[in-house]
């Protein structure tokens, strides 16, 4: 992908295809390209939206199968302190994680995870966007550009400002970004972040912006298992035990 500043925003674009992942209920009237519809009234409430609703319609997505995994289970994820006592309890072990919430869950200890019906009511899917301009929202340039805007109020505006869990802020700034008119006549097709579970290049996350329900890119799903080894690895990253 190509990187350039937008000569009206400030924005730092990123352009070309995107294929992501992502995880999502495959039934009638809820799918991949199917979210819940955010209302624009500004009073309304907006804690229980995901980090980067905006009014309309707002879909995420991952780069690797195993980082959208784990953006799916990341609202289970234990407190730090917690994921530390079972990582080690299970070096004590000699097992792996994955392992010893197993074993924990079948012998019935009260470990929070996923029951097999989360699994079998969703499916994992490939999504192919074509060319279009995603505001790469860590980039210094937009990190400027949000604070010159004046649209979210934090003391100092930083990454952690952008990226973390007041939604008041990073919704409005969501919001924001998604009305802009960008120097080649379009508008963004998204937003391109860092999981916070963690980050290595090419494994990012995306948050789409889609006009309306089931359009914008090509949309394949498929099922999979719980030994599925992306599965297993979003399971260590989070200590969220999957059936």
């Amino acid at each position: 992908m190509s990187r350039r500043l937008c000569a009206l925003t400030g924005l730092s674009i990123i352009e070309g295809p995107v294929t992501m992942y992502r995880v999502s209920m495959a039934k009638h009237g809820r799918g991949p390209l199917n979210p819940m519809e955010r209302p624009a009234n500004p009073v309304v409430d907006r804690r229980d939206w995901n980090r980067f609703d905006t009014p309309g319609l707002t879909i995420y997505g991952a780069d690797q199968r195993a980082t959208a995994f784990t953006e799916s289970l990341a609202y289970k994820a234990p407190s730090a302190r917690g994921y530390a006592a079972l990582a080690e309890e299970a070096r004590f072990l000699g097992i792996g994680l994955d392992e010893l919430l197993a074993d924990l869950r079948s012998a019935g200890m009260p470990v929070d995870g996923m029951e097999p019906d989360w699994r079998l009511d969703r499916e994992i899917y490939r999504l192919d966007f074509p060319a279009r301009p995603w505001v790469d929202l860590t980039h210094p340039d937009t990190v400027v550009a949000i604070k010159a805007s004046g649209i979210a109020a934090a003391d100092r505006m930083s990454l952690a400002d952008l990226t973390g869990d007041d939604r008041a802020l990073t919704t409005a700034v969501a919001q924001w970004i998604r009305a802009q008119r960008l120097d080649g006549g379009t508008q963004p097709a998204g937003l391109r972040y860092p999981s916070k579970f963690g980050f290595s290049e090419g494994d990012y996350c995306y948050a789409g912006f889609i006009a309306k329900p089931n359009s914008g890119c090509g949309c394949t799903g498929s099922e999979f298992s719980v030994t599925d080894p992306d599965l297993a690895e979003a399971v260590k990253r989070t200590g969220v035990h999957v059936s």
